[in-house]
C-alpha cells in the first residue's frame, strides 16, 4: 500500500467527497509520517525552480506590464532559488544577474517620494505589499553575506529605505492597509532600525485592531484580506516581539474553519469587499495556518493545513513562497500531529448574521447581514444572496428574492432570528411619497440640495426635509429550516397584492440542469415552472422545488448585476421561480 505523500495526495484529489473526509478525520496517521517537513520544504525547492524560466520570460517585458509587485514576486522566486542549498540553482550566477535586472527594475518603478504605482498612482499601501515582498528576500540575501550579493542588497535596500520614509508618512484607503503599512515598516525596522518606524507602527496600532466576537476582521473578506491581516500581525508580533497581536490571528483562524466548504473552498457571501462573489480557497492561509499551529502546538490549525496541502497549493492566490521558509525557521519544524476538523454543525455568527451549517459533503449558508449602505463608494453593495448550498461537487451557488416594487432592487435582510435549527430573515420595503417642501425652507429660484430618494435615486428636491406621505411597504420574510442537511425556504411577501416576485437559483456551469424550462416570451431566460428540478454533476445531485412560474416578468434590479465587475459571473446556470403577492411558497433544497 502506497501510503507517501505523493500517492496520499493523488488518491484524495479525486473527489470532493474525499477531501470532505479528509475535514472530517484528520489525515490519516501514516501520511502525517511519512510527510516530514523537509519533504514538504523539498517539493516547494522543486517548485519554485520550475518557475523561473516563466519568471525571466515575465522580467523581459517592461515593468508597467506587470507592476511592481510582480517583480517584487519574481525576486521572491530567484533569491529563494539562489539561497536554498537544496535548489539547482543555488548560488547561481546566472541569477545575479537577473536578480540585479529585477531591482532597477524596483528602483524605475519608484517614485522620488518613495512610492509606487499598482492601480492606485503614489499609493503607501500598494508600495507597503511590495516591501512586504522584498523585504524577506532582502532578509535572506543579507545572511548570506557574501560579496558577489552587495550590488543587489544595496539596489534592494536603497527601495526598501526610500519606501520607509512614504510608509513613516502617507495615509491609506481601507481597514486592512493599517496593518500591512505597519508589518512592512516592521519589516524595514528589523533590517534598518529607527525609531521612527516603530513610532509609526504604534501610531496605526493605537486605533486598535477590530476583530468581533465571531472572529471576524472590519471587511469580513474570508477570500483576500483576512489572510492580509492575519499575515500582517503575524509578521508584527514576530519582528517586535508583540504577542498580543496574535490573539486576533488566533480567533480569525478559529473561525474561518467553520467557513470551509467540503472540497476546500471558503464562504464568501459575507464579505464587505469583492470577494464576496469570488471563488477562495483555504490553501491561500496556509502559511498563516502553518505558523500557528507549529507556534501553539494547536492540532486543528495543523489539520487545515494538511488540508491545503492535500487540496493542492496551486489553488493559492498567492502562492507559497520558498523564501519564507528560509527567512522564518518556525516553518521548517515539525507540524503538530494533525486532529479531525468539524464536518458536522451549525454555527451562527451573531455579528455577521450569517450561519453555517455542514452535514458531511453537504455544506450550506444562510446570510442575513445587511448592516452596511446600498452604493457604497467601492460600487459594492451588501450581498444579496441568503442562501447558498452544496451537496459534494453540485454547487447551488446563490438564492436570490427580486420583488418588482419600486425598483427597490433585491430582498436584503435586516439581521437574522435563530431558534434551533431555524433561521428567520427579513426585510420591510418603506416607500414614501414627498408632499411639499416647508416654506421656511423653501428657494425662490428652486435650487436644492443633491439629495437621495431612499436607496433609488437621488435629485436636487432636498428630500429630507419633505413631509412624507401615501407610504407603501412590503414585508418580506424567508425562513429557513434545516432537518439533516434538508432546507425548507418558506417565503413570505405581503403588503400589496400583485407585486411580481422573482426567485433566482444560480447553480455552476459545471453540471446539468433536469426539470426546467425556456420562458415563453424570453427563451434565455429558465423557469421552474411545477414539480422538481434536478441539478446534476457526475453522482452528485441537487434537487429542488416545487416550481411556479406565475409571470415571466424577471427584472433583475439589485439582483445578478450588482458587482464591480458587471454580471455576476455570467457563465453559471440561473433558474426562476415566480409568483405574486401575497406570496407564500416554500421551496425544498436537498
Amino acid at each position: 500500500m502506497d501510503i507517501s505523500r505523493r500517492g496520499f495526495v493523488r488518491d484524495v484529489l479525486g473527489t470532493s467527497a474525499a477531501l470532505a473526509g479528509l475535514a472530517g478525520t484528520g489525515v490519516p496517521r501514516a501520511s502525517a509520517e511519512a510527510d516530514t517537513e523537509d519533504d514538504y520544504y523539498r517539493r516547494l525547492v522543486k517548485a519554485n525552480d520550475a518557475s523561473l524560466p516563466s519568471v525571466f520570460e515575465q522580467l523581459k517585458g517592461s515593468p508597467e506590464r506587470f507592476g511592481a509587485r510582480g517583480v517584487g514576486e519574481a525576486v521572491d522566486a530567484l533569491a529563494g532559488a539562489y539561497c536554498a542549498p537544496e535548489s539547482s540553482h543555488f548560488k547561481s550566477q546566472a541569477l545575479l544577474t537577473v536578480l540585479e535586472g529585477a531591482a532597477d527594475k524596483l528602483l524605475a518603478a519608484q517614485h522620488a517620494d518613495g512610492t509606487i504605482d499598482s492601480g492606485n498612482l503614489y499609493s503607501p499601501p500598494d508600495t507597503g505589499f511590495v516591501v512586504q515582498t522584498l523585504c524577506t528576500p532582502l532578509a535572506v540575501l543579507q545572511r548570506m553575506n557574501l560579496p558577489q550579493l552587495s550590488s543587489i542588497n544595496n539596489k534592494l535596500g536603497k527601495f526598501v529605505l526610500a519606501a520607509g520614509e512614504a510608509l513613516s508618512t502617507g495615509g491609506i484607503h481601507t481597514p486592512n492597509h493599517r496593518w500591512v503599512v505597519s508589518s512592512a515598516l516592521a519589516q524595514i525596522n528589523s533590517l534598518y532600525p529607527s525609531a521612527k518606524y516603530v513610532d509609526r507602527i504604534d501610531d496605526w496600532l493605537g486605533e486598535g485592531v477590530y476583530c468581533d466576537v465571531d472572529g471576524q476582521f472590519a471587511e469580513r473578506s474570508t477570500g483576500i484580506y483576512s489572510r492580509v491581516v492575519d499575515n500582517a500581525l503575524i509578521t508584527i508580533a514576530r519582528l517586535l516581539r508583540r504577542p498580543e497581536l496574535l490573539e486576533p490571528v488566533r480567533r480569525n483562524l478559529a473561525m474561518t474553519i467553520f467557513y470551509i466548504h467540503p472540497n476546500g473552498e471558503l464562504e464568501t457571501v459575507g464579505s464587505r469587499r469583492q470577494d464576496q462573489v469570488l471563488v477562495a480557497w483555504i490553501s491561500n492561509y496556509y502559511l498563516q495556518y502553518r505558523y500557528m499551529a507549529i507556534k501553539d502546538q494547536n492540532r486543528q490549525f495543523a489539520s487545515v493545513a494538511r488540508l491545503a496541502e492535500a487540496i493542492g497549493l496551486e489553488h493559492a492566490e498567492a502562492k507559497i513562497p520558498l523564501i519564507e521558509f528560509l527567512e522564518e525557521p518556525l516553518y521548517r519544524q515539525n507540524l503538530p500531529d494533525p486532529e479531525p476538523l468539524p464536518s458536522d454543525y451549525a454555527r451562527f455568527f451573531s455579528n455577521s448574521a450569517l450561519a453555517r451549517i455542514r452535514r458531511g459533503d453537504i455544506s450550506a449558508t444562510v446570510y442575513g447581514g445587511s448592516d452596511w449602505p446600498l452604493g457604497v463608494a467601492s460600487g459594492l453593495a451588501s450581498n444579496p444572496t441568503f442562501f447558498n448550498f452544496r451537496k459534494g461537487k453540485a454547487v447551488l451557488e446563490s438564492v436570490r428574492m427580486i420583488p418588482t416594487f419600486f425598483s427597490e432592487g433585491s430582498f436584503r435582510s435586516d439581521g437574522m432570528r435563530v431558534e434551533t435549527n431555524r433561521y428567520l430573515v427579513h426585510q420591510d420595503i418603506h416607500v414614501p411619497y414627498y408632499q411639499p417642501l416647508p416654506k421656511n425652507v423653501r428657494n425662490p429660484q428652486g435650487d436644492y440640495p443633491l439629495t437621495p430618494a431612499g436607496n433609488r435615486y437621488w435629485s436636487k428636491m432636498n428630500f429630507p426635509q419633505r413631509p412624507q406621505s401615501n407610504i407603501q411597504t412590503l414585508e418580506q420574510k424567508v425562513m429557513v429550516t434545516e432537518n439533516a442537511g434538508v432546507f425548507e425556504l418558506a417565503f413570505d411577501v405581503r403588503g400589496h397584492d400583485r407585486v411580481p416576485v422573482t426567485i433566482e437559483l444560480t447553480f455552476r456551469r459545471d453540471g446539468e440542469l433536469e426539470g426546467i424550462e425556456p420562458g415563453t416570451r424570453r427563451p434565455n431566460l429558465y423557469f421552474l415552472r411545477r414539480g422538481t428540478g434536478h441539478f446534476r454533476v457526475g453522482n452528485d445531485v441537487i434537487t429542488f422545488g416545487p416550481g411556479q412560474a406565475d409571470h415571466e416578468m424577471v427584472r433583475l434590479e439589485g439582483a445578478s448585476n450588482e458587482t464591480p465587475q458587471g454580471p455576476l459571473q455570467p457563465e453559471r446556470h440561473r433558474v426562476y421561480i415566480t409568483g405574486f403577492t401575497p406570496f407564500r411558497k416554500t421551496l425544498t433544497v436537498a
